[in-house]
């Protein structure tokens, strides 16, 4: 499996477009071809070859409306309308791949998504869902590509990808006191130990605790997910007092440096 290329386990899909109604293809992973191997703490699944992640984003080449699969055809009427007004009259055809996706084509097909859920007015969760993605995806290209990249590049990834990841956790925030479960196929549980891991991500460690409460708080939590919430509570402890550490450290050399100066008046 391993000797496989990427141009060997994506193919053309075909799909009919719900804003235009026109028939296009795009690339598609092969069910069956690629497993995960292991898990970043946020739920990305990692995988040895081929980056699923890269052709989850589909896009109309005819008209522009973009979607990642899980949602690519829940659309309402008034959605529809709404993008035929503001996406389909102005958009002009992208050229991708034929073959595989880059890194950078899949990021900018991510982009359009962005840009359909915005106008389509999605929900949320839906909103929350495509800019984790995209997070994951950044990341993934890091990984993949970062010693051919120049420090300033890598930089300004790291940036993109953080942003992203904090509109994830601003979004599902919103989300959970407006929606229903299950959301972006998650129960309520596995999602606040998520969104609790964004927080933490994204330097807001009160907020993870809080959210982490909820979990210790439910009798009926798996095991398994409680393991996982007392986990990130330890590295969330561990950060603080490292933080603390810092502050300390700093203002003692802040003390020591207005003493001498007083010693030289």
């Amino acid at each position: 499996m391993d000797n496989l290329k990427e141009e060997d386990i994506v193919f053309q899909k075909t799909y009919d477009c719900p804003v235009c109604y026109k028939e296009f293809k795009t690339l598609a992973v092969r069910a069956g071809k690629i497993y995960s191997r292991d898990m970043d703490e946020d739920l990305r699944p990692i995988y040895k070859s081929l980056d699923p992640l890269k052709y989850e984003a589909i896009v109309c080449p005819h008209c522009g409306y973009a979607a990642l699969s899980r949602y690519f055809d829940q659309l309402m009427p008034m959605q529809i309308r709404y993008l035929r007004e503001s996406v389909q009259s102005k958009y002009k055809e992208l050229q991708y791949s034929t073959d595989k996706y880059s890194y950078d084509e899949a990021i900018s097909r991510y982009k359009m998504v962005l840009i359909s859920d915005e106008v389509e007015a999605a929900k949320n969760s839906r909103k929350a869902y495509t800019y984790l993605k995209l997070g994951w995806l950044i990341r993934s290209k890091l990984e993949h590509e970062g010693e051919t990249l120049s420090e300033e590049i890598k930089e300004q990834l790291q940036k993109e990808e953080m942003e992203n990841i904090e509109n994830a956790y601003n979004k599902y925030v919103l989300a959970f006191s407006s929606e229903t479960f299950p959301m972006s196929g998650m129960d309520e549980l596995t999602l606040t130990v998520l969104v609790a891991e964004l927080a933490y991500k994204v330097g807001k460690y009160d907020e993870s605790l809080r959210t982490l409460s909820k979990v210790f708080e439910n009798r009926t939590a798996p095991r398994r997910v409680k393991d996982k919430a007392y986990y990130l509570k330890e590295r969330i402890r561990s950060q603080q007092k490292l933080q603390q550490r810092k502050e300390e450290a700093g203002q003692d050399t802040e003390q020591a440096e207005n003493s001498e100066g007083g010693l030289t008046e």
